[in-house]
C-alpha cells in the first residue's frame, strides 16, 4: 500500500481483563459529598444508590460475604485406592472478592472528611467501615453530640 493510499485497516480488539475499567473509578462523579459528622444522611443518600447500581451494596451490608480462601478439589484416583482424594486449593472467588472489597473500602475512605476519618482506622473491610460509620453517625442524636463535641 502506498503512503498516499486512502485505504485504512481497522482492527477490532477486545479488552483484556487487565484493561477493563473498574466501576468504582468514576465514583467521585456520583459521590460528591465528603462525609462529616453533620451530613451522614446526605452522604448515605448518594452512596447507597451508587453501590446498589454497581451491585456492590451487599459488600457493605454483609449480604455478599467473603468466600473461603480455599476450596476442595478432587484429585484423580490414586493407584492404591479406588476412592478419589480431595485437596484444598486456592479459591479464585476469594481473590476477586478481596480485590472488590478493597476498592469499595478505598471509595468509603476517600469520601470521608478528616474529622470522621478516625471511624475507618483499624477497619479492614468495607463492611467494618460501613458499620463503624453507621453506628457513630446513623443516629441523629449521636451525630448531633459528635457535632457539638467537634464545635468545642
Amino acid at each position: 500500500m502506498s503512503p498516499n493510499s486512502s485505504e485504512r485497516t481497522i482492527t477490532s480488539s477486545v479488552p483484556t481483563p487487565a484493561t477493563t475499567s473498574n466501576p468504582l473509578s468514576s465514583a467521585h462523579h456520583f459521590v460528591s459529598i465528603k462525609l462529616t459528622s453533620r451530613n451522614f444522611l446526605f452522604w448515605r443518600t448518594q452512596l447507597v444508590p451508587f453501590l446498589r447500581g454497581q451491585e456492590l451494596l451487599g459488600f457493605v451490608t454483609g449480604e455478599t460475604p467473603c468466600p473461603s480462601p480455599t476450596i476442595a478439589s478432587a484429585l484423580a484416583e490414586s493407584s492404591t485406592s479406588d476412592v478419589a482424594n480431595s485437596v484444598r486449593v486456592s479459591n479464585p472467588k476469594f481473590k476477586t472478592w478481596v480485590r472488590q472489597d478493597a476498592s469499595i473500602l478505598s471509595l468509603l475512605v476517600s469520601s470521608m472528611a478528616d474529622e470522621v476519618l478516625h471511624l475507618a482506622v483499624g477497619r479492614n473491610t468495607s463492611m467494618e467501615v460501613w458499620d463503624s460509620i453507621t453506628t457513630a453517625l446513623g443516629s441523629s442524636s449521636r451525630a448531633r453530640c459528635l457535632n457539638l463535641l467537634g464545635q468545642f
